[in-house]
């Protein structure tokens, strides 16, 4: 009785998901025969719901029909919902090999970048013109290229002996010589 139940309301469950109802899905449905089989069975017992059959034995356990049921139904479940996500999870996937690949820029791309980047070591900022002309050779978006040179600098400028980190080091020496009233006014 229990396991009767269980299959319908997995069929609910299932018609409410798919919006099939039983009899137009892939044939996992309940048929004639098992809707005959599962109307004896409820006749066998007194419609008691406590788990319990009518004699007092202990739990009912499922016959090799409902289990057989049971199975398609799970089956049809599984497919159904298979099918409907089927696209999503595609759709995820290559959103997902496409963020990866965004990651890198190409070879050449990089190269003309740092040679433009060598070239201007000491103030490797590149003008509106010099933008133009990198998004041009590169074929890259101007904001590609603003970030492309916000990461270089944050990851090599400091680290760069050419840069202007030796000045800014000359400028803290000279205002710890100072009293701190001349370093606030």
């Amino acid at each position: 009785m229990e396991a009767v139940m269980a299959c319908w309301e997995l069929e609910q469950a299932l018609q409410s998901l798919t919006g099939v109802s039983p009899g137009e899905g892939t044939g996992a449905t309940m048929s004639d025969d098992d809707e005959d089989q599962a109307d004896s069975d409820l006749n066998l017992y007194d419609g008691s719901l406590d788990g319990t059959d009518s004699m007092g034995f202990g739990p009912l356990v499922p016959t090799e029909t409902e289990r057989s049921l049971m199975e398609r139904v799970r089956l049809e479940l599984k497919h159904e919902l298979k099918q409907g996500y089927k696209e999503k999870i595609v759709d995820i996937r290559e959103e997902i090999l496409r963020k990866r690949r965004a990651g890198k820029l190409p070879g050449d791309t990089t190269s003309l970048l740092k040679a433009w980047w060598q070239s201007h070591a000491k103030w490797p900022y590149p003008t509106e013109e010099d933008k133009a002309k990198l998004v041009q050779e590169t074929g890259l978006h101007l904001k590609q290229i603003n970030n492309w040179f916000i990461n270089q600098r944050k990851r090599n400028w400091h680290s760069n002996p050419s840069s202007s980190t030796s000045s800014k080091t000359k400028r803290k020496r000279s205002n710890a010589g100072k009293s701190s009233s001349e370093n606030f006014v």
